[in-house]
């Protein structure tokens, strides 16, 4: 025998649902990836890349990286020594005294977080002289360049020009880097004269490297400034910014790769794909002190070199000057090999910047951080693709695995959250370990969106399910039944209750013989006819409930689950209509219809009674079956039996008869012996209505 053919196998319920919940994330993504929410979302990447950075305490980091600030903070603009000298906490002579201080340290490198083109002491030439005096050659000493963008560019002297150009960068290699190709400026001022012919260097200022970070980077609308700008254009030429020109000091050759990697003659530096890499920022305390790099007040250095120098020269006229200390507060071993960077830190001062931290972060807390990160190499480098799609694509194929298995939606809410929270753990632990930036919005809105798309699917699998049930259920019980099912599912439980109500047999007589001469297929068609009807006017005409169709027999019940005092008058009018309908369908079935079998004349006989039952669930845990027990039941049971005897097409109990007697007109048979009964009962035959309009 052949095998027979089979059709496509029909996918199943669960994979169905995976189908679904994979779908929703992937319409999502994508409609996300062309949408203008995709750059809401990355602002929101940005947001939790900043939770990332500020999740731990800044950390000192001293012994790690050859860094020292000395900060102009409120002790040295409060210092009335300084202020007795100098006039100002900061100007030209102090800071001339600071720098003899620290050419005795022997520092790497002395970067001054200031532009030298502006301040009190602007005609104060003396102060200028002593300043450039003091800067030596051997001693590397930079200090910032302010660019600016004017309609009416001031042009340069060609002598300043040609000076500030030593610190210009021949880059190979820029054409593809657009963000660095496009931060240009058309304006500079210039240093002071007496500094442009010192052996100072000059580099692009903080706050030159920040606006433009600002004004170019389009992929953060937060204000803040996160990325580091490494070079200033000027004129068609590039000029390094302070971090980048104190590390690349000496160097003008560079070549800048098409994956952003910066080279020259002694090392590299990864800038990343678009050249503007992510700042990982040690931190740095601003309303709560909380040093990170070894910090000095401005006012301690110059204040140590006077008492150096009026210990080594005692007869100079500053050295009476009151309040002087006599010996020095600091080492200049404290200064040796290291960055020595000088900057504003005090409260509104004229170098604040907007970062993750607040908008009053001192430009020099921005120097140290961004030389550190580049002395190494430790730029936040942004994952790469795959990196962030497997988690967005492997993360809701968990969730939806740990669903499916439990089918619990508390462990589903649980496994959602859980895996959120595992995916951030994760991602921290790349920032801080590896200095990598993975992504955490969008696995997240896929595990949303796929928690979603499997709810979505769950809810319309069971609403399709209870339609479904509702439907077949509703074929084997009353609407009533059905509805208080539905609505208070809780009471399907084992027991009853007992309830006063009224029962109905009903049976077709001579159906064995009916059944013995004809086919089961005529049979069954009489039968769906015959309960067809009957089935609809107990039902839904009358509010009855059906609780049992045995062969050819009907057991319906009033009564319960609704409590309606009129129970008996609703199941004595239910079988005069089912009376009269049958007397209808024997006429119909006697007229003569091509290719049908007349069926014989039938008849049937109800019996009805009114009593006590027991009303509810019986059975076991496993399997319940909804039932009445009582003898009510049997009564009702026998009295149909004995229309039969009687020749009666319907009779009632006097207990019925009782309660319909002011609304149904009735003749007394007599009395009955029922089977299993010692008493006797008076039964009556109902004839009408005796208002016809309440039929």
């Amino acid at each position: 025998m052949k095998p027979q053919a089979r059709g496509p196998k029909q996918p199943s319920g669960w994979l169905k649902g995976l189908n679904f919940a994979l779908l929703l994330p992937g319409l999502l993504l994508c409609a996300l990836a062309i949408s203008p929410l995709c750059k809401l979302f990355f602002a929101w990447e940005l947001d939790t890349l900043t939770i990332r950075q500020k999740w731990n305490p800044p950390a000192y980091r001293g012994q790690k990286t050859p860094i020292t600030l000395v900060s102009v903070d409120s002790k040295t603009m409060g210092n009335p020594v300084i202020h007795h000298l100098f006039g100002s906490g900061f100007s030209r002579p102090a800071a001339a005294y600071a720098v003899r201080f620290l050419n005795r340290a022997h520092p790497r490198m002395i970067i001054f977080d200031a532009g030298f083109n502006g301040g009190i002491h602007e005609d104060d030439l003396t102060g200028d002289h002593l300043f450039a005096q003091s800067i030596l050659p051997k001693i590397p000493v930079a200090s910032a360049l302010i660019f600016e963008n004017e309609d009416q560019p001031v042009p340069l002297l060609p002598s300043a020009l040609k000076r500030i150009q030593n610190s210009e960068l021949d880059i190979s290699g820029l054409n593809g880097f657009s963000a660095l190709m496009q931060n240009e400026y058309n304006q500079l001022n210039p240093p002071y004269p007496d500094l442009l012919s010192s052996p100072m260097r000059f580099f692009a200022a903080n706050s030159s490297v920040f606006k433009a970070n600002l004004d170019k980077t389009s992929d953060d609308t937060s204000g803040y400034s996160r990325r580091w700008m490494p070079i200033v254009r000027y004129q068609g030429d590039y000029y390094p910014s302070l971090a980048l020109g104190a590390l690349l000091y000496g160097e003008t050759k560079l070549s800048l790769s098409h994956n952003g990697q910066l080279s020259w003659k002694k090392g590299t530096l990864d800038l990343g794909a678009e050249g503007v890499p992510l700042i990982k920022w040690h931190g740095h305390g601003v309303n709560v002190y909380q040093p990170v790099y070894p910090e000095i007040p401005f006012g301690d250095v110059v204040l140590s070199e006077i008492a150096m120098e009026c210990r080594e020269k005692p007869t100079q006229a500053i050295c009476v000057t009151p309040g002087l200390p006599h010996t020095p507060v600091l080492s200049p071993e404290a200064f040796k090999n290291r960055y020595v960077i000088t900057g504003f830190t005090y409260a509104n001062s004229v170098d604040e910047h907007v970062t993750i931290y607040g908008s009053k972060y001192p430009g020099v807390y921005i120097v140290a951080n961004t030389l550190d990160n580049a002395l190494h190499n430790e730029f936040v480098r942004p994952a790469p693709f795959w990196m962030n799609l497997l988690p967005t694509l492997i993360l809701p194929l968990i969730l939806l695995g740990l669903a499916l298995r439990f089918q619990s939606p508390v462990i589903s809410v649980m496994s959602l959250l859980s895996l959120g929270l595992l995916h951030f753990m994760f991602c921290l632990k790349a920032y801080q370990d590896w200095n990598l930036w993975i992504y955490c919005i969008y696995p997240m809105l896929s595990l949303l969106a796929c928690f979603t798309g499997l709810y979505v699917y769950r809810y319309t699998r069971e609403f399709k399910r209870r339609q479904q049930m509702h439907y077949a259920f509703g074929k084997y019980v009353s609407p009533a039944v059905l509805h208080i099912i539905e609505t208070h599912p809780e009471g399907v439980t084992l027991g009853g209750e007992r309830r006063e109500m009224t029962f109905l047999f009903a049976d077709i007589r001579g159906f064995t013989a009916f059944a013995d001469h004809n086919s089961p297929e005529v049979v069954q068609s009489m039968l769906t006819q015959y309960f067809s009807r009957m089935n609809n006017i107990i039902m839904y005409w009358y509010q009855g409930s059906i609780n049992k169709l045995i062969g050819d027999a009907i057991m319906a019940y009033w009564g319960f689950p609704l409590r309606d005092e009129n129970h008996a008058l609703l199941a004595v009018s239910a079988a005069l209509t089912m009376q009269q309908a049958m007397a209808e369908w024997r006429k119909q079935s006697q007229k003569p219809t091509a290719g049908q079998n007349h069926l014989p004349p039938l008849y049937m006989g109800i019996g009805i009674h009114t009593g006590d039952a027991m009303v509810g669930n019986v059975g076991s845990e496993d399997f319940m079956d909804f039932t009445v027990i009582g003898d009510a039941v049997n009564v009702a049971s026998r009295l149909e039996s004995a229309t039969k005897e009687h020749h009666c097409d319907i009779i009632i109990s006097a207990a019925t008869y009782a309660q319909v007697k002011d609304r149904i007109t009735a003749r007394s048979v007599g009395w009955a012996e029922l089977k299993g009964k010692s008493e006797r009962i008076e039964i009556f035959e109902p004839i009408g209505f005796i208002n016809e309009n309440e039929s």
